[in-house]
């Protein structure tokens, strides 16, 4: 079904009238790296987000689109992707060695990216016109904030675009270190004075953000002790909050993202992942998280807690009570 929508289709608009209104001084505003990482992507899914990147950003925001091919094995991702990429402006294609996981594969692409802001996107989305502007001018309004778009759903059986009605929701957790979705609190919608206004948010899905690639490194970037996929969008997230920055949802940016039934990539390390995080940020709530998961073991994250050390991050119970005062404990 894929293969038979357009490689240029342009999604609905469904949001915000005043986001319309909103402009951007163009010249000013710093220029972003796209990085898709993928591992036996179908073909058109793949393709059809490197088109809406190319055809919704504005040519003088994009740097370029850096592809990761992740060790994939697929017949069509080898000479046949390679010379279609080669006929794209601004595409250029990196291959891993070996299979390294979505986060040391986005590393990979980070490290040879050329843009002040890094932009991290899955490899089956589709941007909306506008998208890109509102994360870029954010972050050059503030540097240590790492800004997501609103996900939009894209359906995996039919690929109709079902967007995401009313108010933007936030991401959360549970004990268990899983990723959940939540609606805004009232706290942060009387802080926030307009409806255009980010929407801070405790924790992120991982998949679609921007942050400046200078904060990035100054953040230690991901933990590349983490194995394929899983727990590292929460390790990130507290990391952020608690080492000075903030998490933040922009409700004028929307990208489509197709969530599919499979995951391309195994979860089994997403438990050692999880236990990274805890062991990491936080600290004597560690307990609840093992409580939880009685299979979770040690690991050594001795260079990550000097890492925490060294940006003089805050504890876990200022995140709890600042940044995510609903969850219970």
């Amino acid at each position: 079904l894929s293969d038979r929508i357009s490689l240029h289709r342009r999604l609905p608009e469904r949001w915000n009238p005043l986001c319309r209104e909103m402009k951007y001084d163009y010249y000013s505003l710093p220029k972003t790296s796209v990085v898709i990482a993928f591992y036996n992507e179908a073909w058109s899914t793949l393709l059809r987000t490197v088109h809406s990147v190319l055809e919704t950003s504005p040519d003088i925001l994009l740097e370029e689109v850096i592809l990761v091919d992740d060790y994939s094995d697929k017949e069509h991702l080898k000479e046949t992707l390679e010379n279609y990429v080669a006929s794209l402006r601004k595409v250029r294609l990196i291959r891993a060695n070996k299979r390294e996981g979505l986060v040391r594969a986005r590393l990979l692409g980070a490290s040879v990216a050329k843009g002040d802001i890094l932009t991290f996107l899955d490899c089956h989305c589709e941007c909306h016109e506008g998208w890109l502007e509102p994360l870029l001018a954010r972050i050059a309004e503030e540097e240590t904030a790492v800004v997501c778009p609103v996900i939009d759903v894209i359906d995996w059986n039919t690929f109709e675009y079902l967007g995401n009605a009313g108010e933007p929701q936030i991401g959360g957790f549970d004990w268990r270190l899983v990723f959940t979705w939540h609606s805004t609190p009232e706290r942060e919608q009387k802080r926030r004075k307009s409806k255009t206004d980010v929407i801070r948010s405790p924790t992120m899905a991982g998949g679609l953000f921007s942050v400046s690639k200078k904060y990035f490194d100054y953040l230690g970037s991901y933990d590349t002790g983490m194995e394929v996929w899983g727990g590292e969008n929460l390790e990130f997230s507290f990391r952020i909050w608690q080492c000075g920055g903030s998490l933040e949802i922009h409700p004028c940016s929307h990208v489509g993202h197709v969530f599919p039934k499979q995951a391309p990539y195994s979860r089994s390390k997403a438990l050692a992942n999880s236990v990274r995080a805890a062991e990491v940020w936080m600290d004597e709530y560690k307990q609840l998280y093992y409580h939880r998961n009685p299979h979770a073991r040690l690991v050594n994250v001795t260079e990550r807690r000097l890492l925490r050390e060294k940006l003089k991050c805050k504890d876990f119970k200022w995140f709890l009570e600042n940044v995510y005062p609903e969850l219970h404990v």
